[in-house]
């Protein structure tokens, strides 16, 4: 899987239905798209049962949340878990207000996600563990991340990616590393979002955790080299980013991944 593993989703395009944020859902379709799977985007929580039954993977993004958004995301991921098609949740600026942890729990509740994919200190926030967050930044924080990812894991009962300078993957006990620091992925704002799809395109395939951690570091990758070109330029990097994703390979993302299991 690990050797072929972007010329596989190509060849397979699968889809993945998302639950978006309205400030990023053409960001993440594109990065969808580039990588090699098909997006959908769904608004309505009618169609939500037949979009999801032809979808391989879903994400279900908390940042523009609403009660029609969660009724999606309700719908969504309890007709996933029905299928078991992976379910991977995104729990944006969760603990920046009482509605946004109050309906992260209650997804929790009601939907097995299968990946929870956040920054430091919205894993936290799920995790219990004090963190100064800053609305959908990760703030600071003295804690252990690699600790407080382990330990959202365990008490999720699920498999954790954080994102930062550099990101963690885990399932409560084994870790991945991925050390493919871009600062200008924090600059634009979404990418946390686009990684969401990217995640679910190959989890839709494979939903190890080795999957995922490789998985994790596709658009770290793409990023870290499209900062060789432009490392000042903001737009110009999100561009480029984009247009490696598009044609970056197997022996590309390798040579340029810098992994790390603990």
């Amino acid at each position: 899987m690990m050797n072929e593993m972007i010329k596989n989703v190509r060849a397979k395009s699968p889809i993945v239905l998302n639950v978006a944020n309205n400030v990023t859902p053409q960001h993440v379709a594109d990065g969808i798209n580039f990588i090699g799977g098909s997006p959908i985007m769904i608004a309505d929580p009618l169609e939500a049962k037949e979009l999801t039954s032809l979808a391989g993977a879903v994400t279900l993004n908390l940042g523009s949340t609403s009660p029609i958004a969660q009724m999606i995301m309700l719908a969504v991921g309890e007709k996933a878990n029905a299928m078991k098609i992976p379910v991977v949740f995104d729990p944006v600026a969760v603990g920046a207000s009482s509605i946004r942890t109050e309906r992260a729990n209650q997804l929790l509740r009601n939907v097995k996600v299968d990946v929870v994919r956040g920054n430091i200190g919205e894993v936290a926030a799920l995790a219990g563990v004090a963190w100064n967050a800053h609305g959908i930044d990760a703030g600071e924080g003295d804690g252990d991340q690699v600790e407080i990812a382990k330990q959202a894991a365990q008490k999720l009962n699920c498999k954790v990616v954080v994102s930062g300078p550099t990101d963690i993957v885990t399932d409560g006990e084994t870790v991945y590393l991925i050390q493919n620091n871009a600062p200008l992925l924090a600059t634009n704002v979404g990418m946390g979002d686009v990684l969401d799809g990217i995640l679910a395109v190959f989890l839709s395939q494979d939903d190890s955790l080795e999957t995922l951690a490789y998985a994790t570091g596709v658009l770290p990758v793409a990023a870290s080299m499209a900062m060789e070109k432009y490392p000042v330029q903001p737009a110009s990097f999100l561009t480029e980013t984009f247009d490696n994703l598009a044609t970056i390979d197997d022996a590309q993302f390798k040579e340029n991944l810098k992994i790390e299991l603990r």
